[in-house]
């Protein structure tokens, strides 16, 4: 009888996951509020990630994904799961043609990333610069700013099926996107993305598309690093780039999605206006886009405004700070404050952009 034993196939072990208990989740957010995750990890490949999903699967325990946590309200109380934090790293390049294909781990700084390609010459994300988070959660909020989106130059998602625990490649063309959303944000509990591929355009033009930045770069053709600087300065006087030492930067950024009006709800907001005011709008997919930091304005909410520890932006309305200590219930509570005004003077319930963890969102 022959012994086969010696030709089997080695025994591949699953990696190896440090599952730590009772971790803070505050810190972990820009915003700076949250409670304690009940378990967590930190996962830094598509495995791993893979058996962190098995054993919360084998517990019954539901799953947060957290990325860089620039989008997220987290209850006070924390999760009661397991928070399972995306950290795959890595950026590879590879010729495409006229192109280059850079494909970029989802735990990769999304800024950081942006800067290697302005560094490198490669047009396609340079207005997208001092943008918070993680590469990760890009195409799950189709991240975009001053004309451009991720949309626009990213070729293929690779995510984890959450239902199948098997890694999947998602062209662009069935992700879905449409303003400031997609099909991984539309049913957030299918998909876990573990890479993303891009493919940028090297010694392509700046993308010099909205008016308020052709302004601020003062060029008809501006270089990547030219634009960059100009789209930073922009931000950080909208208190829109993290910086420790500005309290106005303690934030999830925008709060409200600009909200995209059909030409009978935009005929309904003109009637409610008071004579002699001027609705800024701008033409959008599906309809015309009017900036919600003017209606929250125009509602009787100011900058640097108030609530508990909570607060609006001193440089921007569209923004809710943690001003002093605030809990997540504050930032709720003034969302709704503002979101319950501007639908009794406007008629427009505005949408709220980051995600509310383990609690209630805005109804």
């Amino acid at each position: 009888m022959t012994d086969r034993s010696s030709h089997a196939p080695p025994t591949v072990e699953p990696p190896a996951i440090d599952i730590r208990q009772h971790v803070l989740l505050a810190p972990m957010t820009t915003l700076g509020v949250g409670g304690p995750a009940r378990y967590f990890v930190a996962a830094r490949t598509a495995e791993e990630c893979i058996k962190a999903l098995g054993w919360a699967a084998a517990k019954a325990l539901p799953v947060f994904v957290l990325g860089g946590g620039s989008n997220v309200v987290v209850c006070d109380d924390g999760f009661p799961g397991l928070t399972l934090r995306v950290d795959v790293p890595g950026i590879t390049v590879e010729p495409a043609g006229a192109e280059v294909r850079v494909a970029v781990g989802a735990g990769e700084d999304w800024d950081r990333f942006v800067a290697r390609t302005v560094a490198e010459g490669w047009a396609g994300v340079e207005c997208l610069s001092g943008i918070p988070g993680r590469v990760g959660a890009t195409p799950i909020q189709n991240v975009g700013a001053y004309g451009q989106d991720v949309a626009q130059t990213l070729e293929a998602v690779e995510a984890i099926d959450r239902s199948a625990r098997r890694t999947v490649r998602i062209p662009a063309s069935e992700c879905d996107f449409a303003y400031r959303t997609s099909r991984f944000k539309r049913d957030p509990d299918r998909f876990l993305v573990t890479r993303v591929w891009f493919r940028l355009r090297p010694g392509g033009e700046a993308a010099l598309r909205y008016d308020g930045l052709r302004e601020a770069v003062g060029e008809a053709r501006a270089s990547l690093a030219g634009v960059r600087d100009a789209v930073l300065r922009t931000r950080r006087a909208k208190g829109m780039v993290l910086d420790p030492a500005d309290p106005d930067t303690r934030s999830d950024g925008s709060f409200f999605l600009n909200p995209v009006l059909s030409g009978v709800e935009l005929e309904d907001l003109l009637r409610r206006l008071s004579p002699g005011e001027d609705l800024p709008r701008f033409p959008a997919p599906g309809g015309v886009k009017v900036p919600a930091a003017w209606l929250i304005e125009r509602a009787g909410f100011s900058k640097g405004e108030r609530w508990q520890g909570a607060g609006i932006s001193s440089k921007h309305a569209l923004a809710l700070v943690n001003v002093d200590g605030a809990t997540a219930a504050d930032i709720r509570e003034l969302a709704m404050r503002i979101r319950n005004r501007v639908r009794d003077r406007f008629g427009i319930a505005l949408e709220p952009e980051p995600r509310f963890v383990a609690m209630a969102g805005l109804g």
